[in-house]
């Protein structure tokens, strides 16, 4: 009965916001009807198409492809890639998310600085879908995309075009927060801007933040960015959990968390007793035995033996605690200690902007356990300072694999980003699942069928065992 469950979730969509799989995937055409939009009345529509969507295509889908989670249904792990998964994936991103923030953009510039709040917003979440879109498929439409009338057939550019281009974005982001019109501005509602409720201050921070989990992925690809990496260094950066940039779910219908919303589906109550999602190998690896206090925060069960890869969880094996698959677990799209840690590998590599390669790594663990013991909205088992600082003064001084291993679990639960961590790194070392059709892990999606079709410059489709020009 469980197989059947989990063929039968490809099929259905949790929320009403979703849209079906006969929309239109590809980004040849403009899927608006409005010509100009109202931030206050776009932008919640934006975080939560994206929010919403990625938390269960991507998250229910691709949580097992960098093995944090053991297995889960109409996973693309074994190297195939669905129509559904890659053309939801790519209309949310390009027609539900960027065909929006072009509106407002435009709409923004021509107001001009009373809105370089809006503009601010909507550049630095494109630049961040962007991101992610070359971070799942490499080569993708960015200088030709979301101009039908020029481009009705968009040239894909490549990966290192792509994030500089994202660079780019993060850069004319942080001019026009610097150069905004406080007379007059425009007033941007808390419900509208559901990261920061329109502080813009935190708004440049995550901007800066973002442009070096950039740099990050064009220095490993062998691009001279160093220059770029030390002037970011020297801005603000993110440096506590109050900075953190997440979507919050109520936990009400119709403001849940999708993972916890497809165990209550199709299955049962909770995940503890209905063994939907269990430890992937390397999280067990890392913590069992470890003293990582996350170890009980995020495994029930965890004296009994972890799923092997591949396998769902039972009650003879450990799962992952209710204290974290709930719904009104957020979704977060960056976390400061992911900038830590950056700081961390940099130093090692000799980056003296960086700072210490020690306390980072050290501010980097604290801020982890932090986030899931203390400041995760919703915190249900919790830790003390004690049991934070206990652990954290106990760690021997870091390597650049320790650095790397706690990027993996900086980002748990943060599907894209775990996957990117571990292409970038190779670190943790990631068995092929055992059905694999490839032979090792997968590196990409395949693009959409709708978009082959109808765009005749999208590229061949790549073996989805390719690494991308990232890891090089």
């Amino acid at each position: 009965m469980k197989r059947l469950k989990l063929i039968l979730l490809c099929f259905v969509f949790i929320s009403g916001t979703f849209s079906s799989c006969d929309d239109k995937l590809d980004i040849n055409t403009d899927p608006l009807a409005a010509t100009s939009a109202d931030p206050n009345a776009v932008l919640p529509f934006v975080f939560v198409q994206y929010s919403s969507r990625k938390v269960t295509e991507l998250g229910t889908r691709i949580c097992d492809v960098s093995q944090y989670i053991s297995n889960t249904f109409n996973s693309p792990k074994n190297g195939s890639t669905s129509i559904f998964l890659t053309g939801n994936t790519w209309g949310m991103m390009y027609n539900q998310v960027l065909g929006n923030l072009s509106l407002v953009i435009a709409d923004a510039e021509a107001a001009g600085p009373t809105q370089n709040n809006v503009n601010a917003i909507a550049t630095i979440l494109s630049a961040h879908i962007y991101f992610e879109l070359t971070s799942i498929w490499e080569d993708v439409p960015y200088s030709e995309a979301l101009n039908g009338q020029d481009f009705p057939s968009p040239n894909f550019d490549d990966q290192q075009s792509v994030l500089n281009g994202v660079v780019s974005l993060y850069d004319e982001a942080i001019a026009l927060i610097d150069s905004r019109q406080l007379d007059g501005e425009f007033a941007i509602t808390a419900s509208s801007d559901q990261f920061y409720g329109g502080d813009m201050d935190k708004w440049r921070v995550l901007a800066n933040s973002l442009k070096l989990r950039a740099l990050m992925l064009l220095r490993n690809g062998g691009a001279n960015v160093d220059a770029q990496i030390n002037a970011t260094l020297a801005q603000p950066l993110m440096a506590s959990n109050d900075e953190a940039a997440y979507l919050i779910y109520s936990g009400a219908p119709g403001a849940q968390n999708g993972m916890q919303t497809i165990i209550t589906a199709f299955f049962g109550p909770d995940n503890e007793s209905q063994n939907v999602f269990g430890p992937g190998p390397p999280i067990d690896e890392l913590l069992r035995d470890s003293g990582d206090p996350r170890y009980d925060l995020w495994v029930a069960r965890n004296d009994l033996p972890a799923p092997e890869l591949a396998f769902f969880p039972d009650n003879s094996t450990s799962v992952l605690s209710n204290n974290i698959i709930r719904f009104d677990l957020p979704d977060m799209l960056m976390l400061p200690s992911e900038i830590d840690l950056y700081k961390a590998e940099l130093a090692l590599e000799g980056f003296a902007a960086a700072g210490s390669a020690d306390a980072n790594y050290r501010a980097g663990v604290t801020n982890s356990l932090r986030w899931w013991g203390q400041d995760i909205p919703g915190v249900l088992a919790t830790l003390t300072e004690a049991d934070i600082t206990g652990y954290v003064s106990s760690l021997a001084a870091p390597t650049i694999e320790d650095v790397y291993n706690e990027q993996y679990l900086s980002a748990f639960l943060m599907p894209v980003m775990a996957w990117t961590h571990v292409r970038r790194n190779q670190i943790p070392v990631l068995d092929a699942p055992p059905a694999s059709t490839i032979g090792t892990t997968l590196r990409r999606f395949n693009y959409p069928p709708d978009e082959v079709t109808s765009n005749p410059n999208t590229p061949a489709n790549l073996p989805t065992e390719t690494p991308m020009w990232f890891e090089n």
